[in-house]
């Protein structure tokens, strides 16, 4: 089973994982409504696929207007082979830095993998042909799990700045959402550390 964006980030927040104020739309009179209560926004394709801003999926919305006119664009394109019916209204985040952070079944350690990236916001495969040092991998064992401890081994020394144990927390945290509804794949892409300091 694949969840879509808007489905999955509740179970984060269930967890202590920081995720943007947003709003599903299915017509762009919604998503003009809901941009006004939040003000500037991300319109965002829902559909259980990656490389939806490749697509033409995911636009910013200064204004309400704006927003309504992403949302008509947006929703009956199809991605991936999937038919947009929705689209998720989100508030814009001032982004300081795009990381990435994921956890995954591993075939090569049959066991769970943490992985983590300074380079957020691209396609992790690009960024694993074309520089894998920027990949930190921890395999894990499941009677032990990850801890706090763990992941603060894995960031150190990335240049995270004040940002490192929040990003630590979080990465504990990602793995305690994989353990806790059995996931295969559970990947914020991208991870971002926000011009005030949070991660989100």
């Amino acid at each position: 089973m694949n969840f879509e964006e808007h489905a999955a980030k509740p179970l984060l927040a269930r967890l202590g994982i920081a995720v943007p104020r947003g709003e599903l739309a299915r017509t762009p009179d919604q998503a003009a409504a809901i941009a006004a209560r939040i003000g500037a926004v991300v319109v965002k394709a829902q559909v259980p696929a990656g490389k939806r801003g490749k697509a033409g999926g995911i636009k910013l919305a200064a204004t309400p207007d704006e927003a309504r006119i992403h949302a008509e664009a947006i929703i009956g394109m199809e991605i991936a082979g999937h038919q947009v019916e929705m689209v998720l209204i989100e508030e814009q985040v001032a982004i300081e830095r795009e990381l990435y952070a994921a956890v995954l079944n591993d075939p090569a350690s049959q066991g769970p993998l943490v992985v983590f990236s300074t380079a957020g916001g691209m396609d992790i495969e690009e960024v694993a042909a074309a520089a894998p040092d920027k990949l930190h991998l921890r395999p894990v064992d499941i009677r032990r799990g990850f801890t706090g401890a763990d992941a603060g081994t894995l960031v150190r020394g990335l240049a995270l700045g004040a940002a490192e144990g929040k990003v630590a927390d979080t990465l504990a945290r990602l793995y305690e959402v994989y353990a806790a509804f059995d996931a295969e794949l559970v990947e914020i892409n991208p991870l971002i550390v926000t011009t005030d300091g949070r991660v989100v």
